[in-house]
């Protein structure tokens, strides 16, 4: 009966303690079953006026894939040093075991089903260097991609330095990497405002996913910045 109640709503509540989660709520196909897991939960609470994310990852095992039901409402400033310690831990305990997972849980409202996204490749760097800078210092290992700049804050986003609609943000992205390709593999590069939420972040991270193909990867480094430590970034 759990499983069937998982894929109708799209929040869970945790045994005796009656905590909730509500999972984000995304229209995007994602992967729909996975076997041999076990489960991470990521609360909202806020404590002494501070929003955070409390984890419960007490019936993790590892040697099975984990599985992260996140709270919507939190930041991504509270969540992505635990997203960084427990997939270390997972991947480094005495006990783990090769070929084993982490995925991010959300509810696909398309199919009406609980979704699953892997984020094991993902390098999140949360010191506030965005992109534009690092492919600067690193400039030898990006020559050969047509590059773009991605920046998402809460109220809008950025394609290199300018500002698009949220509303017309996919769209706009497709005819700019049309027009400004040449023939070459594009590379996106990923900037989130560290006070994005969950929900607005797993967006668009389904939207960058589906637009992937031989020609549009997107970096595997992820910039979770402070707006306060990058007052020049003109994206704001």
């Amino acid at each position: 009966m759990k499983n069937i109640l998982l894929l109708i709503i799209p929040f869970f509540i945790l045994g005796c303690s009656k905590k909730e989660i509500n999972i984000p709520t995304i229209a995007a196909s994602g992967i729909q079953e996975i076997q041999n897991h076990s489960q991470v939960w990521l609360f909202f609470e806020v404590k002494n006026s501070d929003t955070i994310a409390e984890v419960n990852r007490k019936n993790t095992i590892s040697t099975t894939h984990w599985i992260f039901n996140i709270d919507k409402k939190l930041p991504l400033k509270a969540i992505v040093p635990s997203l960084i310690d427990l997939r270390y831990k997972h991947a480094n305990s005495f006990h783990s075991k090769e070929g084993m997972h982490n995925y991010f849980s959300y509810s696909d409202t398309s199919s009406k089903k609980l979704s699953f996204i892997e984020f094991d490749d993902v390098i999140y760097k949360p010191d506030s260097i965005l992109s534009k800078y690092y492919i600067k210092k690193h400039s030898s290992n990006y020559i050969k991609y047509n590059n773009i700049n991605i920046t998402i804050n809460p109220k809008n986003a950025w394609i290199n330095d300018a500002k698009i609609e949220p509303s017309s943000f996919k769209e706009t992205l497709i005819e700019f990497i049309e027009f400004s390709s040449e023939g070459m593999q594009t590379m996106l590069h990923l900037n989130f405002n560290q006070n994005l939420t969950y929900q607005e972040y797993l967006y668009y991270k389904t939207m960058f996913l589906k637009l992937e193909s031989e020609n549009i990867i997107a970096n595997k480094i992820e910039f979770i910045f402070d707006l306060n430590k990058v007052p020049d970034c003109g994206c704001d």
